[in-house]
């Protein structure tokens, strides 16, 4: 395994997206890149004010840390570029609005890759490769670690712990890294990695700051790598603290890390979210939606909501207390409850929760979440609603508004980010930064438009 002849899986990954160029990627994939990129920015500008984000700049004042070269989305300052990241990319998930796929891959990975950006000339066509190449690593990794739900049932939570490695080779790609420190950086970040679920109990600010730890650690293991700096090799797959060995156990899959790599691309099966909640619980609320308008239902005429899911759902999203932003957005009675009485699931919905409504209150605790045990880890749940009149109506909605097999329009994408921007920038700037998103791959610069997310 340590052999000089040894070919690890950091130093495949390495070569291939070293030498990958934007010229020969999909067109698919571009254009994921630059909805990601949009609407990662956006959801950040939002955030940026919330709790989570705010505890981080104040950690970052009173510890002394002064200005830098990358600006924190929304506002006037500015910071050195990991801690730009860490701030920008839990801004980012500090709201549950940020996109998806292999986690929540956007939030670290834009934020890392446009802290970086700021610290020379880098062009459009350069940041979305780095975006594309962030997303993949970080998916693949997660996919070697057995898979989304196999890594997360474990206690892990993959935006932290293989959010690094997708942080360092978006930055390593950026900065044009060759083969030999692209891997050095995916294995000092493999040495960075963290995050676990131990938030659910209580509702701590942690799941926020995941993300932003994740870019944070990715920026600086690139920054490391470039520097000089070696890491380990085998740092996903050696025996003693590998990392697929030390947190994934028989879960792991490594094959999968390399399968059909400069091939499928994941970012093209990245999404974006339309309410403000946990992604597992969108399927739930769109098979709400679709019955109440399909039999013109209102939340007076329902007596009882039944959700036949798995039980991780239940263990993950069965949460009655609503104490926090977070036990509202990872709470399926509760979620299922706000969107049937207000016939919405946005930010308006759940910050503040709207736990006071006697009419939510009613629809919480007329929501029973049942285990069927025939249902794999995963799968879109049934929602069942008993009505006044007698009658019971079911429905399961297999992807859910935003995934990439039921995406949002363009127009739609566009919408949601103008909502954002707006709560801090004006219609000015909003209107020029969703427009010239679009074509960032014809940017010389991409700094020039970073510079818009500045009040």
């Amino acid at each position: 395994m340590n052999s000089a002849a040894a070919h690890s899986l950091t130093e495949s990954l390495s070569e291939y997206w070293c030498s990958a160029t934007f010229r020969k990627l999909p067109a698919n994939a571009i254009r994921q890149a630059k909805r990601q990129l949009l609407d990662i920015v956006a959801v950040a500008v939002a955030g940026i004010e919330a709790d989570a984000a705010q505890a981080c700049r104040q950690a970052l004042a009173d510890a002394g840390i002064g200005s830098g070269s990358s600006c924190v989305f929304g506002t006037d300052s500015a910071l050195p570029p990991a801690l730009a990241a860490l701030v920008n990319g839990t801004a980012a998930h500090a709201l549950e609005l940020d996109g998806f796929g292999g986690g929540h891959a956007g939030a670290v990975v834009v934020p890392a890759v446009l802290a970086v950006a700021q610290t020379g000339r880098y062009s459009g066509e350069e940041v979305l490769t780095a975006i594309v190449a962030g997303f993949d690593v970080m998916s693949r990794v997660t996919e070697g670690a057995g898979g989304y739900r196999a890594h997360n049932d474990r206690g892990w939570h993959n935006t932290g712990t293989c959010g690094t490695f997708g942080a360092a080779a978006a930055v390593a790609r950026l900065m044009g890294l060759d083969a030999m420190r692209f891997a050095a950086a995916l294995g000092i970040a493999g040495t960075f990695t963290g995050g676990t679920w131990a938030y659910l109990a209580d509702g701590a600010m942690t799941k926020r700051v995941h993300s932003g730890k994740a870019a944070e650690a990715g920026v600086m293991a690139a920054f490391f790598a470039r520097a000089g700096m070696t890491g380990p090799r085998f740092v996903l797959e050696a025996p003693w603290g590998g990392f697929f060995p030390t947190y994934c156990g028989a879960d792991a899959r490594p094959e999968r890390v390399l399968a059909k790599l400069g091939e499928n691309f994941w970012i093209e099966r990245s999404g974006i979210k339309p309410y403000a909640c946990c992604r597992a619980i969108h399927s739930g609320i769109d098979a709400l939606f679709d019955l109440m308008a399909a039999h013109s239902v209102t939340a007076a005429d329902i007596v009882k909501i039944e959700v036949h899911c798995d039980e991780t759902a239940i263990r993950q999203l069965g949460g009655r207390r609503i104490d926090t932003l977070l036990d509202a957005q990872l709470s399926l009675p509760y979620s299922l409850a706000v969107a049937a009485a207000t016939q919405r699931a946005g930010l308006a919905q759940y910050s503040p929760p709207n736990v006071e409504d006697s009419e939510v209150q009613r629809l919480m605790r007329a929501t029973e979440l049942i285990w069927d045990r025939a249902l794999a880890t995963g799968a879109s749940p049934t929602v069942r609603i008993a009505l006044q009149d007698g009658r019971t109506l079911s429905r399961s909605v297999e992807f859910a508004k935003g995934a990439p097999e039921n995406p949002l329009t363009d127009d739609e994408l566009r919408a949601k980010a103008l909502q954002l921007l707006e709560l801090r920038l004006n219609r000015e700037r909003a209107e020029a930064l969703v427009r010239l998103a679009d074509r960032i791959e014809a940017s010389a610069d991409a700094g020039e438009w970073i510079a818009l997310l500045r009040p």
